[in-house]
């Protein structure tokens, strides 16, 4: 049966220069095209009468999608800037995500029923992680792109056939850290999210497209809920404690008895809200959206390090 709903993406070697897709996504989108008209007001009548195109933006949101060992990595890497590739074993690669002042491009296809849609240029705004008992980790991703859009013919997509990462398949293997203690008793959601602030509605004279790459100061924030069983995080809350989040979730074994793996590293955060709250007798007390923000760690040399085990040989 042929896939007539998808989302393609390749990285690109020029920027804004459309390339052939190295990965398909199983994802909803919706996106926001915008002309950028510039419609002067009618002073002489009422009708309007002069317009002329402006800034041409678009903005697209997919997710949220199940994160798979092998469709994930293309916007990790749109995300964070740099890559560092391993290869231990024979069909193992160890890929490490590390910030970067230069993000890559890449092109985003769209298979929408009947035409494929093809949007160059593509930067990752913003790349959200989510893990959660009710489901698989999944990703929210906020991509931006400043060129025109075209549209071609449905492709041939195909998907990666693996389960999503799951923290509950492999329970005694897997683990969440804060401050280097094990919490996965308490923690019940976490998300942590990478925003570049890409200054995209702002461009220059040479063009209506966003033609030079630019980013914004880069921020690391999150928000986990755990069973208030201890006063640990409210006191380092209360104390504005630095502290570690490590979180480390394994697929199945692929390859020289490797398994499957993404990691997630900020070595260095503070809470800006932790504070438990009462609840009828019959629920637990529970700290909700315990907001938190990741800052630089001069020891690691970044203030987020991703690591993804899988059978792709290169990013």
């Amino acid at each position: 049966m042929a896939i007539k709903r998808y989302i393609g993406i390749g990285k690109e070697t020029t920027y804004g220069s459309i390339i052939a897709p190295t990965r398909y996504i199983e994802s909803i989108e919706q996106n926001n095209p915008d002309q950028g008209w510039i419609i002067p007001p009618s002073i002489g009548q009422r009708a309007l009468r002069k317009k002329n195109l402006g800034p041409y933006r678009t903005s697209e949101t997919l997710g949220a999608f199940d994160v798979e060992p092998e469709n994930i990595g293309e916007l990790l890497l749109g995300a964070i800037g740099s890559v560092t590739t391993t290869n231990p074993y024979s069909g193992v690669y160890n890929h490490q995500f590390t910030p970067a002042d230069t993000l890559p491009s890449f092109t985003m296809r769209i298979g929408s029923e009947i035409i494929e849609r093809i949007l160059p240029g593509c930067l990752v705004n913003s790349l959200q992680l989510q893990a959660s008992q009710e489901g698989n980790i999944k990703a929210i991703a906020e991509i931006f792109s400043g060129f025109v859009e075209s549209n071609t013919s449905l492709q041939s997509a195909i998907f990666s056939p693996l389960q999503a990462f799951n923290f509950l398949s492999d329970p005694t293997a897997n683990y969440l850290k804060l401050a280097g203690v094990n919490k996965q008793t308490q923690i019940y959601d976490l998300s942590i999210k990478i925003d570049n602030k890409i200054p995209f509605r702002r461009g220059a004279l040479d063009s209506r497209m966003f033609s030079t790459k630019r980013v914004g100061s880069r921020e690391i924030t999150g928000k986990l809920s755990l069973f208030f069983d201890d006063t640990t995080q409210y006191n380092a809350f209360i104390a504005g404690s630095e502290f570690s989040i490590e979180i480390i979730c394994y697929g199945p074994v692929f390859a020289a008895g490797q398994k499957y793996k993404l990691e997630i590293y900020v070595p260095k955060c503070i809470y800006t809200g932790a504070v438990p709250k009462n609840e009828p007798m019959d629920e637990p007390i529970k700290i909700s959206d315990a907001s938190f923000k990741g800052f630089y760690n001069e020891v690691v040399g970044a203030e987020i390090v991703l690591n993804l085990t899988n059978g792709v040989s290169s990013y």
